[in-house]
């Protein structure tokens, strides 16, 4: 047996050369007869992604695949074998025709396979041939942002209106999504007590009729950074005053009894400015524009960026004068005068007499005669013109102390001619 293994080895080793050469020509024929013979076969290729190209259409009416395009397709392909025998997945483009498309909705699609490369390959088969596509709408949409947050002022301060900066959001996505969107919420993330200003961050919250949340997703937002401001104030309870303006210099201001309503005012400020303020001034009243109505009402106005708590638009003077009255007189013209009257003018009064209504106590403006009434002109700073002309008067009654007055506004007419410049 050693023998016949000694004579067969050594007998490669003579002939080598002739089995190396027989190798060669038999993988020669090998390759000619598989070019000739099985000139044509199959393969299958796995993992090819799809792709879905918009058609001009899709793009002209804002219509989007809102599902994801996961899937991958398997191709069984036919060819000649040093066509197709080396081809992998990525040399394989499966794309969804779209050309049928013509509105939101849900769509079944074909999938087309080509060959990436210039070998002659052909798809036999397509595994899926369809694929599932849902298409939208897709829209932007500006929305107001509503700042919300969970905290609570300490004692002595006021929680203000909440903004957010920006103070609105452009969203786009799904028309039939953002359709349905009826509050777009900042909820801060700050929580707990607060003393002062803060500007924190936020979380964005989506809500559609009834406050029934709509999910984010699927939806961009044009920032995702939203401050939320929160405004804290300083809050104080100060008392309400009033002025009572141009009566005469012998008028008793105290003889005008009052009550006012209300008589405190709640009110917020956001600095300190308020730790230097002891009352609220709400402004005057003309005591000549005052009539025997017992109510005068004072809209209530506060400075610049204050805040009115207790809600009053007026305050209500209810004038204690009961027991008033008021009669009429008629002034006579010598109780008519002119002051400052200028040095280039003569001036002359027209106006012989003057009705004037006075208010005042029962048992006090009894007692008043048209003597007691004395009528000033005063014609500083009046500009005068030749000829006849109007000017506003004041009116005083005699007496110290005294507790009536004229009602409503007076004029009187005067005549005015220049003087010569000789003069």
């Amino acid at each position: 047996m050693k023998s016949i293994f000694i004579k067969f080895f050594d007998g490669i080793k003579k002939n080598y050369k002739t089995l190396i050469l027989a190798f060669l020509i038999a993988c020669v024929l090998w390759i000619v007869v598989s070019v000739l013979v099985f000139d044509t076969i199959n393969n299958r290729i796995s993992g090819i992604s799809i792709e879905a190209q918009p058609t001009e259409f899709m793009a002209q009416n804002n219509l989007q695949i809102v599902n994801q395009l996961n899937d991958k397709v398997t191709v069984n392909i036919q060819g000649k074998r040093y066509d197709i025998s080396d081809l992998k997945a990525t040399d394989f483009l499966a794309s969804v025709d779209l050309s049928t498309v013509r509105s939101a909705g849900d769509y079944t699609l074909p999938i087309v396979v080509t060959s990436k490369t210039d070998r002659k390959v052909t798809v036999t088969d397509t595994e899926p041939a369809k694929i599932a596509l849902t298409l939208d709408e897709i829209i932007s949409k500006e929305f107001p942002v509503e700042g919300t947050a969970d905290i609570t002022p300490l004692e002595g301060f006021y929680l203000s209106d909440i903004t957010t900066s920006p103070a609105t959001v452009t969203l786009t996505g799904s028309s039939s999504v953002l359709n349905k969107i009826t509050k777009v919420e900042a909820r801060s993330t700050r929580h707990g007590e607060i003393a002062e200003t803060e500007q924190t961050a936020s979380e964005i919250l989506l809500y559609g009729a009834g406050n029934v949340p709509i999910s984010t997703d699927g939806i961009k937002f044009s920032t995702d950074n939203v401050m939320v401001n929160i405004p804290i104030f300083k809050q104080k309870e100060l008392p309400i005053k009033f002025s009572i303006i141009n009566y005469p210099k012998n008028f008793d201001i105290d003889s005008l009894k009052y009550t006012i309503q209300p008589e405190k005012l709640t009110v917020a400020a956001p600095d300190d400015t308020i730790n230097n303020i002891s009352e609220i001034d709400i402004g005057t009243i003309d005591i000549y524009n005052m009539t025997l109505d017992s109510v005068s009402n004072i809209p209530i106005v506060l400075p610049d960026g204050y805040k009115n708590l207790s809600g009053n638009k007026y305050a209500r003077i209810e004038w204690q004068i009961d027991n008033y009255g008021k009669l009429d007189f008629s002034v006579p013209k010598e109780n008519i005068k002119i002051n400052n009257t200028p040095n280039n003018f003569d001036v002359s009064l027209i106006t012989n007499s003057l009705n004037v209504t006075v208010i005042g106590p029962s048992n006090r403006i009894s007692n008043i005669t048209a003597s007691d009434i004395t009528v000033t002109a005063n014609l500083l700073g009046t500009q005068l013109h030749e000829g006849s002309q109007d000017v506003s008067v004041s009116v005083q009654i005699k007496g110290s102390k005294q507790s009536c007055w004229a009602s409503g506004d007076y004029k009187i007419t005067i005549s005015a001619q220049p003087k010569d410049e000789e003069q």
